[in-house]
């Protein structure tokens, strides 16, 4: 009889402990929601720019090699700001905006009208 019962206990904890082992980890891995990076490690941001306002204003190959030059020009100015750390952080947003208004008076011209409402739709988004 005490056998019987021993029998009985091993085979229900056997039952319930091989399902508990069998659960998946679906825990959130670091970074997991991260941009990805291009594969050599380095974040092309004129590319992704450009690549972001073909995609989203539907730019012809004329306009996307003019807005890449205008954000080529600029990438340096943008690279300065990243790397000073004598300035606030009011500091640095100034800059940037004066670089953003920069950047956008000189693509604003080139749209089509349909293409300047979208425009101007992304950049409210983007102060938003």
């Amino acid at each position: 009889m005490k056998l019987k019962a021993h029998y009985i206990i091993f085979v229900l904890t056997i039952l319930f402990a091989v399902p508990a082992f069998a659960q998946v980890n679906r825990s959130v891995a670091p970074g997991q929601y991260r941009q990805p990076k291009a594969k050599a490690g380095k974040y092309d941001y004129v590319a992704e720019t450009v690549k972001y306002y073909r995609k989203e204003l539907t730019l012809d190959d004329f306009q996307a090699a003019a807005v890449k030059e205008i954000i080529e020009a600029e990438k340096d100015a943008i690279g300065t700001i990243q790397q000073q750390t004598d300035i606030t952080q009011n500091e640095r947003r100034d800059k940037a905006t004066e670089i953003n208004e920069r950047i956008d008076s000189k693509i604003e011209p080139m749209l089509s009208p349909d293409q300047l409402k979208k425009y101007q739709a992304l950049k409210e988004k983007r102060k938003g």
